[in-house]
């Protein structure tokens, strides 16, 4: 007969709580069937960017916030000071389930924060809202929780970013090709690069645009500072600008080698569609050029070059480039990809309320089925029972 302490099981309660809500009371989701891009027409994002537009940004990176209890060395006001050395127009400090609101009065502010606080860094970047959404699932989260969150943050006019998938496999191939409401993938980050899970997204249909990103944590160091980029194609010169840019794939991520001096970054001179052919610039020669379509399948390499031409077809669905120059400098471009001719639509998921109704049903019951047992093992006191030392298992 060994006393079971009160402590014991609010903890036990608290960890059937977190599994009851997280897989059982979450909104569960009908997805679409993935399909690819179809239709007679080719969206090229770059077709209206002007080349004087092109502002360098940063939209992750952590101050000290929540006195310390996160990961963040350094003041917002160090993060904006050390992106302003490295010529960057547009820099971001993006702390957990904050908002930072350092240098608010200048055009091109953009609130920012990071969400998420699970255990498989399921973490999502969010961009121009005035909110913080805290809703989150802990542990190791099924698509529906996923979406569920997606759907949480959602803002119209605003973007969210899918950070960093790659690691721990925060956002699986198969559910980036399921996942909808959301605008940007944070392919390039210090910690890995996320090109298959891009490309698992493009190829159900996703349209789904890249962002480089330091997401430093220790300013003061200059650890992972400087490292990615995204340019971003913004006439307004405002931070809204910036979004709508975004959103609309006016831009493309950089990766940058380790010997890339800060005044000669390689960059975009055009991307041009004309009936069936790609045609792509840039401003140096890189050492290998690859497009990739339809499940990452490789279209086209060419070597010692600063163009390439393809012949785009309909059974490749989509086409992104890649520049990889000798320094180690990498530029992720933006896809092409066919649409109909009324444009685009997003195919969004949506709740299933009848499998909804089910799961959250049983999880009622297994929520009675475990204050039973609660009630029961107090002697019908509540938890007042456990605090007599009377409790016993046998």
């Amino acid at each position: 007969m060994k006393p079971l302490p009160t402590i014991g099981i609010l903890c036990c309660t608290w960890i059937f709580w977190l599994l009851i809500s997280q897989y059982l009371l979450c909104a569960r989701y009908q997805f679409p069937d993935p399909e690819p891009f179809e239709g007679p027409v080719v969206y090229n994002p770059y077709d209206s960017v002007s080349q004087q537009d092109w502002v360098k940004c940063n939209f992750h990176a952590h101050a000290r916030a929540w006195n310390g209890v996160t990961n963040g060395k350094g003041s917002a006001s160090d993060i904006h000071s050390a992106y302003d050395s490295l010529k960057y127009g547009v820099h971001c400090v993006s702390n957990y389930h904050h908002i930072d609101t350092t240098n608010e009065e200048e055009r091109t502010y953009l609130p920012v924060y990071e969400h998420g606080y699970n255990t498989t860094k399921t973490h999502q970047l969010v961009l121009g809202s005035s909110n913080v959404q805290w809703l989150d699932y802990l542990l190791p989260q099924t698509v529906h929780n996923k979406q569920h969150v997606l759907d949480k943050l959602y803002e119209w006019k605003t973007v969210t970013v899918l950070n960093h998938p790659a690691i721990r496999n925060g956002y699986t191939k198969n559910d980036l090709a399921q996942l909808g409401n959301y605008d940007c993938m944070e392919v390039l980050s210090p910690a890995a690069t996320s090109t298959q899970e891009w490309d698992a997204a493009l190829s159900a249909g996703r349209k789904v645009f890249v962002v480089g990103n330091d997401d430093t944590h220790d300013v003061i160091s200059g650890n992972r500072l400087g490292k990615m980029c995204t340019f971003v194609n913004n006439p307004a010169k405002t931070g809204s600008g910036v979004l709508e840019a975004l959103r609309a794939g006016r831009s493309y991520g950089v990766a940058m080698g380790e010997t890339q001096p800060i005044d000669s970054v390689p960059y975009l001179l055009y991307v041009k569609v004309e009936k069936d052919s790609v045609f792509i610039k840039v401003s140096d020669t890189a050492q290998k050029v690859s497009i990739y379509g339809q499940n990452g399948r490789t279209i086209k390499t060419a070597r010692e070059t600063d163009r390439i031409a393809f012949l785009f077809r309909r059974d490749d669905h989509y086409a992104r480039a890649e520049f990889h120059f000798s320094n180690g400098t990498g530029i992720y471009l933006n896809p092409v990809f066919f649409t109909p001719r009324s444009g685009y639509r997003a195919v969004r998921p949506y709740v299933n309320p009848g499998e909804t109704l089910l799961f959250r049903f049983s999880g009622i019951l297994a929520i009675c089925f475990w204050l039973g047992i609660v009630w029961r093992l107090s002697g019908g006191n509540g938890l007042q029972g456990f605090g007599t030392g009377r409790l016993a298992i046998k």
